[in-house]
């Protein structure tokens, strides 16, 4: 785990958040731990927390992906190009969201 005060988060912010989607961090204010961040998908796997937080809908964000892609570009011309769902579960991999 990573400890992180309360300043450097709010100076590195983007930095925390990074670090927060690849394991838990610890907040300390003064030396003291106080709170602790993790991911919305760690949090999902606690019970208590997977009925109030909700399945994530990934139906819009295929749908988005599939009218990307039908827009043309570079990659989509390539020979063996990945169906939206591929493309989607790469990105999820790459940002650390298994």
């Amino acid at each position: 785990m990573i400890m992180m005060s309360s300043k450097a988060i709010k100076d590195r912010y983007g930095e925390f958040v990074d670090a927060a989607r690849r394991e838990p961090v610890i907040h300390t204010n003064h030396g003291r731990q106080t709170l602790v961040t993790i991911s919305i998908e760690r949090a999902r796997e606690i019970p208590e927390l997977r009925d109030a937080l909700g399945e994530i809908d990934q139906s819009d964000r295929l749908e988005r992906l599939e009218k990307l892609l039908a827009l043309g570009g570079a990659g989509a011309k390539l020979p063996g190009a990945a169906s939206p769902e591929e493309l989607y579960a790469l990105s999820q991999y790459f940002r650390g969201n298994e």
